[in-house]
């Protein structure tokens, strides 16, 4: 993008000091052309502006996001322990309790 605005200023100001021109023309065109890549560049840096804000809203977007996924997968990977564990507790009562009930029968 700059490079093809320095081309468009470049290009410009060699129209117009090798165009055969008296004095007060040429400082005319010069003052035309440059209010006219003072609007050109003010109107590229709001673009590039534009354009950052929406990149930066989005990266915060997809950041939170991400936060909020990591979250819900930790409370899974939590919960999914929770309930082994207490699985296998209530397998060892299990096993307990018949291991009992074969002593008591013998």
């Amino acid at each position: 993008m700059w490079g093809a605005l320095t081309g468009a200023v470049t290009g410009a100001v060699s129209a117009l000091l090798l165009a055969p021109k008296s004095g007060k023309e040429l400082r005319k065109d010069i003052s035309v052309t440059a209010q006219k890549v003072g609007g050109k560049t003010a109107e590229v840096g709001r673009q590039a502006g534009a354009a950052v804000q929406s990149f930066a809203k989005r990266s915060s977007e997809l950041a939170s996001d991400a936060k909020q996924a990591a979250g819900r997968f930790v409370t899974d990977i939590r919960s999914r322990k929770g309930n082994a564990e207490s699985e296998t507790a209530e397998n060892a009562v299990d096993v307990q309790v018949e291991s009992e009930d074969r002593s008591a029968a013998l």
